[in-house]
């Protein structure tokens, strides 16, 4: 087979790998160990894999390789911590899910969370990464069609190792031996549960979206993998629904939504958007598929939340003015900054109740290159679309006005950082539960390592997640209105 040579620019170096004529670039690069995320799967759809190739941008996922080329990648560092809820101290006399050490982790479409907890149930050591499952496509569609097409060897390998390196990383912070850890709780949505557990996804892919597997198992580190002591015990929580996840359960339990009277909405907004409702001792959800856009992703100056992204936008004196991460000079733009941005652009008369542009350009410039174009525009009018649809749908089928919701709670690591005001001018939340909105963090997580602490509090979640009522909204009208509604600015 014919060869060719890679130089490839990164971080200030260069280094040569040879590589087959005929492969696609992402396909080439991961044999010597670089990945390149690819939302779209590599469908080049999402315009999201943008990289310099001798000087010239091309989307790497069309690229087929003909013969040498030099190859600019940029990493511009590491995404910051996700915001975690209040964390509450152990109760007195609660009884442990581990001995010496343990970890809870939250694994999310894009990020992954850790905590290491000492013996007394202190929090001693925190980690936040990528999810590395985000090489494979950016939603939970993309992977399961992955795994489906015989990558589901891949799919659990690669976030296996990354938990593994993850907890490493945490003992060795804290000076502590890899075998002191002999606890987990790893929460998640019911992908991400079943590709961690090697699970074939497949009933998850059609209808009628029945889960043959919702977990709230206790599995051995040796049986997920896991490079840890190989006793250590692993829980991971009760699933809903099919789509509805174990994140969702231990959210709720963060919340202590039903132990409030009234009308309690929580809100996790993320790729997957999941909403959850408490009314009168019923617990109703659904989950909507929102996409990649809210953090970052398949959008064209699009980053996570990394130093140098675009994380505040508003105006003054009829300008509009930005922030980025760590003040440095920006490397793009996420989720939090491009719903300030619609925000902004709407409030300015670029954009139209429609979406569209009205300054006769299809860009909204920020800062150098880096800008909201019309694409972004549209993949963002989608995804709050869909979460919206959701609350709306989820609200209606218990029979309940918006004015009757007491509590509105925001979860997820992107609603930590999002201006409320700024989700509600784009349509995101209703205007009129602005003054009920409490954000409480990655309630996933928080969920998650109160289980951690107390074993009392796994049996109280399954019995949670066995009640509660999956709403669905394929072929459901008002999802079907609401959506076409809340496509539109409000």
């Amino acid at each position: 087979m014919s060869k060719a040579v890679i130089t490839l620019a990164q971080n200030g170096s260069e280094r040569r790998l040879e590589v087959n004529i005929g492969d696609k670039l992402p396909d080439a690069l991961r044999e010597h160990g670089v990945h390149i995320d690819l939302p779209c799967a590599g469908r080049g759809t999402c315009k999201g894999c943008w990289v310099y190739i001798n000087g010239e941008r091309r989307l790497a996922c069309q690229t087929v390789l003909d013969g040498d080329i030099r190859l600019e990648l940029t990493k511009p560092g590491e995404m910051t911590a996700i915001a975690t809820g209040k964390d509450a101290e152990p109760s007195p006399g609660a009884d442990p899910f581990y001995s010496r050490c343990g970890v809870s982790v939250d694994i999310g479409t894009t990020t992954v969370c850790a905590n290491l907890l000492d013996e007394s149930g202190k929090i001693i050591g925190a980690v936040t990464r990528k999810n590395p499952q985000t090489r494979f496509g950016a939603d939970v569609i993309s992977r399961i069609e992955k795994s489906m097409a015989g990558g589901d060897g891949e799919l659990a390998a690669c976030i296996r190792e990354a938990l593994s390196e993850m907890i490493a990383q945490l003992c060795a912070d804290a000076s502590l031996p890899l075998d002191s850890v002999d606890g987990l709780v790893v929460t998640g949505n019911t992908v991400m549960l079943y590709l961690l557990a090697g699970q074939d996804p497949t009933a998850l892919s059609r209808a009628p979206f029945i889960a043959d597997r919702l977990f709230g198992e206790t599995l051995s580190a040796t049986e997920l993998g896991l490079a840890i002591a190989p006793s250590a015990r692993v829980y991971l929580p009760r699933c809903i629904s099919a789509f509805v996840g174990g994140d969702i359960t231990t959210a709720i339990m963060a919340s202590g939504m039903c132990n409030l009277p009234g009308n309690v909405l929580l809100v996790d907004i993320g790729t997957n958007g999941e909403i959850a409702l408490w009314r009168g001792g019923e617990l109703v959800c659904c989950s909507t598929a929102a996409g990649p856009a809210f953090e970052g992703a398949g959008i064209t100056h699009g980053v996570y939340g990394v130093p140098g992204a675009i994380d505040r936008v508003w105006t003054q004196n009829g300008v509009a003015r930005h922030s980025t991460i760590n003040n440095l000079p920006a490397v793009g733009i996420c989720g939090s900054g491009i719903v300030d941005a619609l925000a902004v652009m709407l409030e300015l008369g670029v954009i139209d109740e429609t979406g569209a542009f009205e300054i006769g350009s299809n860009i909204f410039e920020l800062e150098g290159r880096v800008g909201v174009t019309a694409a972004d525009v549209r993949q963002v009018q989608l995804a709050k679309g869909s979460v919206r649809a959701g609350l709306e749908t989820l609200i209606s089928s218990v029979g309940v006005e918006k004015s009757q919701i007491d509590t509105l709670y925001i979860a997820g690591g992107f609603g930590s950082y999002l201006d409320m005001n700024s989700a509600a001018a784009i349509g995101l939340i209703p205007r009129e539960l602005l003054e009920r909105v409490h954000v409480i963090g990655n309630a996933a997580h928080t969920g998650a390592t109160m289980l951690l602490r107390d074993k009392a509090l796994i049996t109280a979640s399954e019995r949670l997640a066995t009640r509660a009522r999956t709403v669905a909204l394929d072929a459901n009208p008002v999802f079907s209105e609401s959506f076409m509604q809340f496509m539109l600015f409000e």
